[in-house]
């Protein structure tokens, strides 16, 4: 008998790179043994919503809708997104499950699933056609630590298996065990329809026994660029914002970091192996381990030639961070051409609730020290945190003014409440009445707030009808 052949679907559609988890799991199957043919929707001519764009008026008007707190609007807005033909329509749900049943090889033993768990209806129809092939299914993903979801999942007629787990030390032994029926529940962080009542609290911990992820089977051709996804560390230092959902999901949990030595070892042979000198990487802050921040600065120009890269950052309040302006330029010579960061609010207030962790003057330093050294800026923000109110959205919009030469992009959002972040548990029984959708609703007939979140929705226009400058053009839409 041959070996056993098994399809991995990366149901996690980036058009712009491949999903780093996946190089790593094709790596550990293929040194299992194990014969291996993967799933992309981009190798399937199936492209990824665009995340930015240079934006315009329409863009203003549209936004308005988005963050109206018009109760009436706010309705017709959630009843058209329990709607499965805009959802999926929206969101490409069903060609990507048409694209993903057709591709899957008859040969296939058992097929791995790696989703987010917005594509619940993908796997519904995917499974669906699986169990009447009889092809065993196992499921995994970040979010699968969290037992809601868990039960939503192995609840699919037809899926054997949900991992909610990092499973770098483990995936080739537990498929072996798998393929020979013993017992899998050894390991942690599985799940089955009788099984899964218990919280899996398993980190990895070795991060420098990470393996060099393997990245042939993505269609480099069909990308916009070829750009290396890479994590020098899992978690975040900081790892205190009580909003956050990144900490908590399953590779999130504590901040572990693989050593400058590996890093560098292990971008050089990235670079070798795609061909390619463009790299983004998907820290959740990639200043968090200021050792290695600095070894890329310095380091990277030398085992790369002409080296491009992206990241995001945590800016703190620390004597010692590395994003100070001197660190800053040296980072612009050594390839950064963008960097992304947590903006959210400009009020003090907020930020401290938020336990952010940082001050308004810090993050006014930062984005002028950003934009001296000449690195694009991208930042991320929200409108509708608990308690906010007009004066808040003031301070906010007059940062913004004052620095708006500062920022190439900034993505605004809705502020959202999500199961396992801490503030959920935080909000009182009326916050908690008032939850719709995840958001807070407040604020309805004050004018005052509803003037100054005009004046914010106006000016973060205004920043984003620019174009992005000739250097951070290959990040385009990528976070």
């Amino acid at each position: 008998m041959g070996a056993k052949h098994i399809t991995l679907i990366d149901l996690n559609n980036f058009s712009y790179y491949p999903t780093i988890s996946m190089g790593l799991v094709a790596r550990y199957i293929r040194d299992a043994g194990f014969s291996l043919n993967v799933i992309s929707p981009l190798s399937n001519g199936i492209k990824s919503r665009s995340r930015e764009k240079v934006e315009g008026k329409i863009d203003y008007y549209r936004s308005r809708i988005v963050f109206s707190q018009s109760r009436a609007v706010r309705s017709l807005i959630q009843q058209a997104e329990k709607l499965p033909y805009i959802k999926e329509r929206f969101l490409k749900k069903r060609k990507l499950a048409s694209t993903v049943i057709n591709s899957i090889p008859a040969e296939t033993d058992l097929v791995l699933i790696s989703t987010y768990t917005e594509n619940y209806t993908i796997c519904k129809r995917v499974v669906s056609h699986l169990k009447s092939l009889g092809i065993p299914v196992i499921i995994g993903g970040p979010a699968f630590n969290d037992l809601n979801h868990v039960a939503q999942f192995v609840a699919i007629d037809g899926v054997n298996y949900v991992v909610g787990s990092e499973i770098d030390a483990y995936l080739g032994d537990l498929l072996r065990d798998f393929f020979a029926g013993e017992d899998v529940f050894k390991y942690p962080g599985v799940y089955s329809k009788d099984k899964h009542n218990t919280v899996n609290k398993y980190i990895f911990k070795k991060m420098d026994e990470l393996p060099v992820p393997d990245y042939s089977d993505f269609p480099w051709d069909k990308y916009p660029n070829r750009i290396i996804p890479y994590m020098t560390g899992r978690g975040c230092s900081w790892g205190k914002c009580n909003f956050c959902t990144d900490v908590v999901l399953v590779n999130g949990r504590s901040y572990r970091s693989q050593s400058k030595e590996k890093v560098l070892s292990d971008l050089k042979a990235l670079s070798e192996q795609v061909k390619t000198n463009i790299f983004a990487f998907t820290d959740l802050k990639l200043n968090s381990n200021v050792e290695v921040w600095n070894s890329l600065i310095d380091g990277l120009p030398k085992i790369v030639d002409n080296p491009i890269w992206f990241c995001a950052v945590h800016v703190d309040n620390r004597k010692r961070n590395g994003l100070d302006r001197e660190t800053l330029i040296r980072a612009k010579q050594a390839g950064l051409t963008r960097i992304s960061f947590g903006l959210e609010t400009a009020s003090q207030r907020l930020l401290d609730d938020m336990q952010k962790g940082t001050t308004v003057a810090r993050l006014d330093q930062f984005v002028n020290d950003v934009k001296a050294a000449g690195i694009s800026l991208r930042a991320t923000m929200f409108i509708g945190y608990r308690d906010e109110n007009a004066d808040d959205l003031r301070q906010t919009h007059e940062f913004l003014v004052k620095n708006q030469d500062c920022f190439e992009r900034i993505k605004l959002c809705r502020f959202q409440i999500y199961d396992l972040t801490p503030i959920k548990s935080e909000l009182s029984p009326q916050e908690q009445q008032n939850l719709h959708a995840r958001q807070i609703n407040h604020q309805y007939l004050n004018s005052d707030y509803l003037r100054e979140k005009k004046k914010i929705l106006r000016i973060v226009n205004k920043i984003n009808s620019k174009r992005l400058n000739e250097d951070a053009r290959a990040f385009d839409g990528v976070m």
